[in-house]
């Protein structure tokens, strides 16, 4: 009963139809009410200001008056007995206290705050909210926990007030932001805990990176030369600074030899291929790398040589072609995770065919629901996409574990911020619907998935 789930094998058949129990069983009031009763649980058990730990060292206790104090007055147990009921009212006094105060005066220091400000992954933030912390109620500690995933809190101490810095991990709009706070006795027999809401309003856009979609568009459609009976490319008659990415055979290396700078070879700007390209980004799982790629993406909508390019994302159901609503979308697409690309299907429709032919999708670093609905796009249009997936340095360098036995057992090993084997198995899959490169957020520099292991 715990789980809310019935068990029909425990109920005669004959009692209820099985599509009343079905019913029953689907009912969505039925799960409305099972979440209120979970959460009224949560609060309650955070209220009630005894742990478990304190309950079954009273059982033992009472085992010990029973059957020790009372049966044979043992006056050594019994000293020890009252010391510890002492102990435990002692500590249940200052754990009420200090919740009370850290209650009441918290949220009178935060009643008039307002918090409205616009930043970026990996950006940092001068929250004004702040917590009351009694340290002069002897044996207690107080901890406070942001439980928005999106945020990384770290404490600034204020004397009697903790306040607080956010690093933001993760794009989004908050309107309200919920901290945890926990009192409780040094032995942990006594605690309270209970959750404070801060109405704001944040703007998080995904952290700047360098990629330049154009220039990957020429390196994979090939070595950039002029043909007579291709498209008008242009001549590679200027010299501009290499870039990461850049193919070694454009480097010009008679000048590197007199000046020590890299130069390579670029089409004139006289000649501008013009060709329609969509660009569409999924939401999933780890796709924080590749919203950092969209967003240098949009950076570059408005000029020339894109103005014929569009851009959409999951739950926008809308093509742009403009950086403001690009990075809106893109913003919003954060609290569509859950949707596993479908929105790539809604929208297709509206792309022209010419830009079909051109389809850059920028997809999650990690497997999802999504892959369904990218094959059956693919399937749909027959055509081959060219899939964008991102890697970091933290993922290129993986963490060494901890040699020491130890550190090993007393300590949490770091782990790395993705899998290689399933990484790998993205691409590979990938690969089989289109073609996949693989793009540097820290550094820009892509390279296309051959399948062969390095």
């Amino acid at each position: 009963m715990g789980s809310g789930h019935i068990d029909t094998e425990t109920l005669p058949q004959d009692s209820m139809p099985m599509n009343w129990l079905k019913k029953y069983e689907s009912a969505p009031r039925l799960k409305q009410a099972w979440a209120v009763v979970k959460s009224a649980f949560r609060i309650g058990r955070g209220l009630f200001p005894v742990t478990w730990m304190a309950v079954i060292l009273a059982a033992f206790i009472y085992y010990v008056w029973y059957w020790e104090v009372s049966a044979h007055a043992n006056q050594i147990l019994f000293a020890a007995v009252t010391l510890w009921i002492f102990a435990f009212c002692v500590f249940l006094f200052f754990t009420l206290t200090s919740a009370c105060l850290v209650f009441f005066l918290t949220r009178r220091a935060n009643r008039e705050t307002s918090f409205e400000e616009a930043n970026e992954v990996g950006g940092r933030l001068n929250s004004p909210y702040r917590v009351f912390c009694p340290f002069f109620m002897p044996f207690i500690s107080t901890e406070i926990e942001l439980l928005e995933p999106t945020f990384e809190r770290r404490n600034v101490r204020k004397g009697v007030w903790s306040g607080e810095t956010l690093h933001p991990t993760g794009r989004g709009r908050y309107l309200s932001l919920h901290r945890k706070i926990t009192i409780r006795d040094i032995f942990g027999m006594t605690e309270i805990s209970f959750c404070l809401s801060q109405p704001v309003h944040l703007v998080i856009q995904p952290a700047k990176g360098q990629f330049d979609l154009v220039a990957l568009q020429t390196r994979a459609s090939g070595d950039g030369f002029s043909h007579p009976e291709g498209d008008p490319r242009g001549e590679l008659v200027e010299m501009r600074r290499y870039q990461a990415g850049d193919p070694l055979r454009l480097v010009l290396w008679k000048v590197f030899a007199r000046s020590r700078k890299l130069v390579v070879r670029a089409p004139e700007p006289a000649i501008v291929e013009e060709q329609d390209v969509f660009v569409y980004f999924i939401s999933g799982t780890h796709d924080e790398n590749s919203a950092t790629l969209a967003r240098s993406f949009l950076s570059s909508l408005g000029r020339e040589e894109t103005k014929d390019m569009c851009f959409s994302a999951d739950g926008s159901k809308r093509l742009v072609n403009d950086e403001v609503e690009g990075m809106s979308d893109l913003i919003d697409s954060a609290s569509h995770r859950a949707e596993g690309g479908q929105g790539l299907n809604e929208v297709a429709p509206l792309v022209k065919p010419s830009a079909m032919a051109h389809c850059f999708i920028l997809v999650p670093n990690k497997l999802g629901a999504w892959l369904d609905q990218v094959k059956i796009f693919v399937s749909q249009y027959q055509i081959r996409p060219t899939f964008i997936t991102s890697v970091s340095d933290k993922f290129l360098s993986p963490v060494k574990p901890e040699d020491n036995l130890m550190k090993k057992l007393l300590f949490d090993q770091p782990k790395a911020d993705l899998d290689a084997n399933e990484y790998e198995s993205l691409c590979r899959q990938l690969s089989d619907i289109g073609t996949v490169q693989i793009v540097d957020v820290t550094t820009g520099a892509s390279k296309a998935y051959t399948g062969e292991s390095e």
